[in-house]
């Protein structure tokens, strides 16, 4: 990854710390951090802040984790952001719905933070190689 460049992450999740405390660690590490609290506004905020990666939780209300997802990667202006699930839930038919769907990484709550930034940085490596950075 290029240290020049900031990238900016999306993070959307309906509860407020988790929000809170994944925005302090990313911006901790250098990253500058976008926070949402609805994913009906997902579309709006990610056309407008251009996020390099979103962080995202799997069940929130109006539209879920995979719904959004899966709008997405419907849309080739957006299809190629990564996208990593953020969940308490460890359930197999979640973990498999989320690849099917097209998520690039499935972590489950609570995680370590070095470990959250480990993997956004490894698909930002990923992104970077593919030319899509």
């Amino acid at each position: 990854m290029t240290d020049l460049k900031k990238y900016k992450v999306l993070v959307i999740d309906d509860e407020i710390l988790i929000r809170e405390v994944v925005k302090a660690a990313l911006q901790h590490f250098d990253f500058e951090a976008v926070t949402l609290e609805s994913p009906s506004l997902a579309d709006t905020v990610i056309r407008k802040t251009k996020p390099d990666l979103i962080v995202m939780d799997l069940y929130m209300p109006e539209l879920n984790g995979l719904q959004l997802l899966r709008k997405l990667k419907a849309d080739p202006e957006l299809e190629k952001i990564p996208v990593i699930i953020f969940t308490g839930s460890g359930e197999r038919v979640d973990v498999l719905s989320g690849q099917q769907a097209g998520v690039y990484e499935y972590i489950t709550k609570p995680v370590d933070h070095n470990v959250l930034i480990a993997r956004i940085r490894k698909l930002l490596r990923l992104k970077e190689r593919q030319g899509d950075a």
